[in-house]
């Protein structure tokens, strides 16, 4: 009899291994197989079918780029531009061509395009300018705006530097076209001082001596926006806000000017981008140093909004600094080295403390401002006018301050008869009284408060706030309103009111900043009317009585 054991062996042989591996290699090749089978089969019906899928699903698929960027225009959120109400005219349509990437090249004649459609609806607080169709490269502030006069809307660019949207052209032009646009010149040569550094009244005097800069390089000069009290690329003001151009132009017939909003298209208009030099100008020792440093691009282009300007600005862009030097000396240095350099765009900074060249007086204002202020002197006079800046002042001491300048104020009455008191101040007078009318000072006290409480209660206290000033401005514009929250146009209608004033008194020692720019500005200006013989000024200045036994400590 046969065991099961036995059979088992008899039955029990070892497979080779490559018939196993032969058995997934078929079953692999027929997956294969059938797959492109399958494949073939639907690019079959793909290929017989295709133009019925373009006529039927395929209708809107030429719009799906316009669609996109029409989102990404309208999540800008940005004011275009404000002018004359009485115009009463809406950007209603504005027309944006798409065309293949290429086509931007300026050797390319034609493609074929689609035609698309935004449409823009205006806030309460603006007007909007309807644009002419165009092949304009981009999407930029507003139109170049004047100055006005206060009974209307002022004409000036309002809204933060909008981001780079291109869009190629359809009749591409040359760079050569597109600088005669610009600079009526072949060649195009500007001077961009981004950000003159200090407050307006410094500032001023500081774009004063980019200014004379670019007339000595024969550069054309970019009117750097304004806002807050300052000149700076990222402000939403263009220049003629806080200035008046046309008298700057009388002042400099020798120097072009291009707004910074046609600055910017000039720069996306091109098809090479234009290439750039930084220059920065130090205090640093030793006098008369120049040496070249590691190009800083980042800090430009996101704290300084240069990369709202589509220049070739890159770790290839030569960046010097000149170490400042006295006089004359140093004039022709500066202005040798600058013009070596070939570059079409001139990036200067400097963070010098006085006027580079020769001494010149202030820009002029805006007419909207001036003819603000003449309305509030009209109304006031006769009137005194007091400057206090509380922030450097010690706080325990506000209240007495108060009572000091009360005091001088009703002995000057009975002396003169004059009652009204305009008092400019960087203490808070509009909003929750927490943002205060200087970028330097962030926290108020209750000794503040208390002492213009003290003297809205005993004189007649007038302020830009209580007279309406800026009753032209549009009132639920945003920009407008967070420029009177804080140091801004104000500073400037104030300057113009204390220079007016019959009386000017500021404030003494340990009450507050007694010896400021600000004020010295004021008793030069007004030094100078009396010069011209003025009818109604009768000090250059005064300070109010002082608090007596302070220690500083």
């Amino acid at each position: 009899m046969v065991k099961y054991s036995s059979l088992k062996n008899d039955f029990n042989y070892n497979v080779p291994w490559y018939s196993s591996l032969y058995d997934w290699i078929l079953i692999i090749i027929k997956l294969i197989a059938l797959t492109f089978i399958i494949w073939n089969i639907t690019y079959f019906f793909f290929i017989i079918f295709r133009d019925e899928f373009r006529n039927n699903d395929g209708l809107n698929d030429g719009n799906d780029e316009f669609n996109r960027i029409s989102n990404d225009i309208n999540d800008l959120d940005e004011h275009i531009s404000i002018i004359d109400s009485q115009t009463n005219k809406l950007l209603e349509t504005t027309t944006i061509l798409f065309l293949p990437t290429m086509s931007s090249h300026p050797n390319i004649k034609s493609m074929n395009n689609v035609e698309s459609t935004i449409t823009f609806k205006p806030t309460q607080s603006q007007d909007y300018i309807k644009p002419e169709k165009t092949t304009t490269t981009t999407t930029t502030l507003s139109t170049t705006l004047a100055s006005s006069s206060p009974t209307t809307s002022p004409m000036y660019d309002i809204g933060e530097p909008t981001s780079i949207i291109k869009t190629p052209n359809v009749n591409p032009i040359s760079d050569v076209e597109v600088n005669q646009k610009y600079c009526q010149s072949d060649e195009c040569r500007f001077l961009f001082a981004y950000y003159p550094p200090e407050q307006e009244t410094q500032a001023n005097q500081h774009f004063l001596s980019f200014l004379q800069l670019a007339e000595r390089l024969n550069r054309i000069m970019v009117l750097t926006n304004v806002g807050d009290s300052h000149i700076f690329a990222c402000r939403s003001f263009s220049f003629d806000f806080y200035y008046n151009v046309k008298k700057l132009k009388q002042r400099f017939p020798n120097v072009k000017f291009i707004t910074q909003k046609e600055f910017q298209d000039w720069t996306n208009e091109r098809y090479e981008k234009p290439d750039t030099f930084h220059g920065f100008i130090s205090p640093e020792l030793p006098k008369y140093m120049i040496k070249n440093v590691k190009p800083y691009i980042k800090e430009l282009k996101q704290r300084n909004c240069l990369r709202f300007f589509d220049l070739k600005l890159n770790d290839t862009t030569i960046f010097k600094v000149f170490n400042a030097g006295d006089g004359e000396k140093f004039d022709k240095l500066l202005v040798r080295e600058l013009n070596n350099t070939k570059a079409e765009v001139l990036l200067v900074k400097h963070e010098i403390r006085h006027q580079l060249f020769t001494k010149l007086d202030s820009m002029d204002y805006a007419d909207h401002i001036i003819e603000a202020a003449d309305s509030v002197s009209k109304k006031l006079r006769p009137y005194i006018a007091s400057h206090w800046r509380m922030e450097h002042g010690i706080q325990r001491l506000m209240p007495k301050c108060a009572d000091n300048l009360i005091d001088w104020l009703k002995d000057k009455q009975r002396k003169t008869g004059i009652e009204n008191l305009y008092l400019a101040t960087d203490y808070p007078l509009i909003g929750e009284g927490k943002k205060t009318q200087s970028t330097t000072w962030h926290e108020i006290s209750e000794f503040n408060t208390i002492a213009i409480q003290k003297l809205n209660s005993s004189v007649n206290l007038n302020t830009w706030v209580s007279m309406n000033s800026f009753d032209y401005l549009p009132k639920n514009d945003k920009y407008i309103k967070n420029e009177l929250m804080g140091a801004g146009i104000q500073g400037i209608l104030d300057k113009l009111i204390l220079v007016q004033a019959d009386y000017f008194v500021s404030c003494p020692r340990f009450c507050g900043r007694h010896q400021s720019k600000f004020t010295k500005k004021i008793r030069e200006a007004r030094k100078k009317v009396i010069k011209e013989q003025s009818s109604h000024l009768k000090n250059i200045w005064d300070v109010w009585y002082r608090v007596e036994g302070v220690d500083s400590s």
